[in-house]
């Protein structure tokens, strides 16, 4: 479904022209979008940013990490390690569940030490992580939660929507995502004091900031296009979410390729189809049937990242800053572990990520959606004929 851009945008686009101001300020169209997003997740505040990664650091700012403590974060993607870094904590990588690629709370519980001060869970691909555990494991031990719920609008755990069981929630706007305005992001709290701390702390009339972060606001004209589409983004996730049934439909039967869990507690949105090959276990070639698609063309990918995001060097050999000592090395790090990012490091992760096979949902229309759907079935058909 192809997103749309009309005079509901315009007309707050001429708002905020009208105004003659263009840059943040209290009251005006980003507290609208800010009021509305909130609204649209079920949150009590939100907190508009000029992108999504910055707002993960700006979260990890607040969060009581720095150098020296740790930060739990997950290995399908990089973001949560990499806003870790920004604050020279260390990321403490834990596993996922094979089923669902979601963080594994029992992987979280053997990880947590001393210097374990905040956790970042990624909301993958419109599915939620199992977050009442989560969060409960966080309270028990004084630990900071932070969702990343880039690709998570429409999708509920236990019938709460992404973002508010942490203590913060981060929603990415960038144009690949479910609701763009071309890139910005949105903090999601309900917490009185973080929603203080994070709106003011760049508010501010001459005084210096009060705790190490940079000014990530997001302008007016920018809110202006997500107060017109967060009334339309729902329309678009509905959409999406039928892809995933299509894609699913496409599997069916299939006894090698592995459909996603989605628990029982959880609602999946739209954002990203994916199941799991495992033609090795009945004797088939993987690479056989990369080339049967290829031939057909079916637009699918192979493998995501094909391994663990601290398996790449900004973590393994840490060349964020330049220095190899920073930050696992730091000599205020002082766990008592000898804690490395080792090949085995998370080994359910490491087996799953290269059997991904993927395709993306949005704006893509039904159709299309269909067509790649019926492409992929005879490549499954052509796949089981040559055996």
């Amino acid at each position: 479904m192809a997103r749309v851009f009309d005079d509901l945008e315009l007309g707050y686009l001429k708002e905020v022209l009208a105004s003659g101001q263009l840059g943040w300020a209290q009251g005006r169209m980003v507290t609208r979008f800010e009021e509305a997003f909130a609204k649209l997740v079920g949150a009590k505040y939100g907190i508009a940013r000029n992108n999504a990664m910055n707002a993960l650091a700006q979260a990890v700012s607040i969060s009581g990490a720095g150098v020296g403590t740790e930060v739990i974060c997950d290995p399908i993607v990089h973001f949560g390690g990499v806003a870790t870094l920004f604050f020279n904590a260390v990321p403490r990588f834990v596993d996922v569940k094979y089923d669902t690629f979601l963080m594994d709370p029992d992987s979280v519980r053997k990880n947590i030490t001393p210097q374990t001060k905040a956790l970042i869970v990624t909301n993958l691909w419109g599915l939620c992580a199992e977050l009442d555990e989560i969060r409960r494991i966080c309270d028990e031990h004084g630990i900071f939660m932070i969702e990343d719920c880039a690709h998570a609008i429409g999708s509920y755990w236990k019938g709460k929507h992404a973002g508010t069981y942490g203590d913060v929630g981060i929603f990415s706007f960038q144009q690949s995502k479910q609701l763009t305005t071309g890139d910005g992001g949105m903090i999601v709290t309900d917490r009185e004091d973080i929603h203080y701390k994070l709106y003011h702390e760049w508010a501010f009339s001459g005084e210096s900031p009060a705790f190490m972060t940079l000014n990530f606001r997001m302008n007016e004209e920018t809110a202006a296009i997500g107060l017109g589409q967060v009334q339309r983004v729902m329309g678009y996730v509905e959409e999406y979410t039928k892809g995933l049934d299509i894609w699913n439909e496409a599997i069916e039967g299939c006894k090698w390729l592995r459909r996603r869990t989605v628990p029982p507690e959880a609602k999946q949105s739209g954002y990203i189809w994916a199941c799991l090959w495992e033609g090795d276990k009945y004797g088939l070639n993987y690479d056989n049937f990369k080339s049967i698609c290829r031939e057909l063309g079916v637009p699918v990918g192979f493998g995501f990242n094909q391994k663990p995001a601290y398996m790449f060097d900004i973590f393994r050999v840490s060349t964020a800053y330049h220095h190899p000592d920073c930050p696992i090395r730091c000599p205020f790090y002082t766990a008592k572990s000898d804690y490395r990012y080792r090949d085995d490091l998370t080994p359910v992760a490491t087996d799953l990520m290269p059997r991904i096979i993927m395709s993306g949902l949005v704006e893509v229309p039904l159709e299309e959606v269909q067509r790649r759907a019926n492409l992929f079935k005879e490549a499954i058909r052509r796949m089981e004929w040559m055996g």
